[in-house]
């Protein structure tokens, strides 16, 4: 389990992709990014579409460049991200209550 504090720090260093297998899950990380300043990579704003159906149950989000980049994110599969040997964390281990 990983907080979502935690994953945006480590976000920074480190090639992560998330796996939202259902678009209830991809709705929710992506509101919480938004809060947090991440844009689509095209500028556009998280909550105004998901592209959860290019890849449905295999889609991952991900951070597009690390360290003081923009804080931008795409979308890819989850078999690309494999093939790459992309950190997958899986949505349900992330917590999002902010208790620590």
């Amino acid at each position: 389990m990983i907080t979502f504090k935690e994953l945006l720090k480590t976000s920074k260093s480190n090639d992560i992709a998330i796996h939202t297998p259902t678009e209830d899950q991809a709705k929710i990380l992506l509101s919480e990014l938004d809060k947090s300043g991440y844009v689509w990579a095209d500028g556009d704003k998280l909550t105004d579409k998901t592209r959860y159906e290019t890849f449905e149950e295999d889609t991952c989000y991900g951070f597009n460049g690390m360290g003081d980049m923009p804080k931008e994110i795409l979308y890819s599969s989850l078999w690309w991200n494999q093939a790459l040997n992309i950190t997958i964390v899986e949505f349900t281990d992330i917590n999002f209550k902010e208790n620590t």
